[in-house]
């Protein structure tokens, strides 16, 4: 760390925090507490790294069995169906979403991504109605499961769907 700059003190018992577990061979130091204030910092820094999607956002029910879930994130699992809602309106979005669904469980298609973008802080308005949307009657009896999709495909700004059958007349 460079000396004289702003903040050099809260950097370095920030490092104290996070080292304060590790001992050399030849070190017969004792383990020192670093201030709270340090502990409050590394809380924030590790809780703001991690993407948050409160659980309230997934349809209860709705999720995934492991196994179809790790076949989806390994790519053993193939999409077969694509939506990108980047830049539509609520009011654009959800007759969007409502026929992509719709169209495809009526041809058969079994599991699809639903892309709705992050937003500003993990807080996109899409990303937060979509799941809502998805629990609406109209929309949960096409669909079985719901789970955030893996990196490669978007993330925690969007959703892997697995549909129902169509029903056989």
């Amino acid at each position: 760390m460079k000396k004289g700059r702003e903040g050099d003190d809260e950097d370095q018992d920030l490092w104290n925090y996070v080292t304060r577990g590790i001992k050399t061979y030849d070190s017969p130091k004792k383990h020192v507490p670093p201030a709270k204030s340090a502990a409050r910092k590394l809380k924030t820094l590790r809780d703001s790294a991690r993407p948050y999607i409160p659980e309230a956002a997934i349809p209860t029910g709705k999720g995934f069995d492991r196994s179809t879930e790790t076949r989806l994130r390994r790519g053993e699992l193939p999409l077969e169906g694509r939506l990108d809602l980047h830049g539509m309106t609520q009011a654009e979005a959800f007759p969007a979403l409502y026929k992509f669904i719709r169209s495809a469980v009526a041809q058969g298609k079994r599991t699809v991504l639903v892309i709705t973008g992050k937003g500003q802080r993990f807080e996109g308005v899409l990303r937060t109605k979509v799941p809502q949307w998805l629990d609406d009657p109209e929309l949960a009896r096409y669909i079985i499961a719901i789970t955030p999709a893996s990196p490669k495909d978007g993330g925690t700004g969007a959703f892997y769907l697995r549909l129902r059958r169509p029903r056989q007349h």
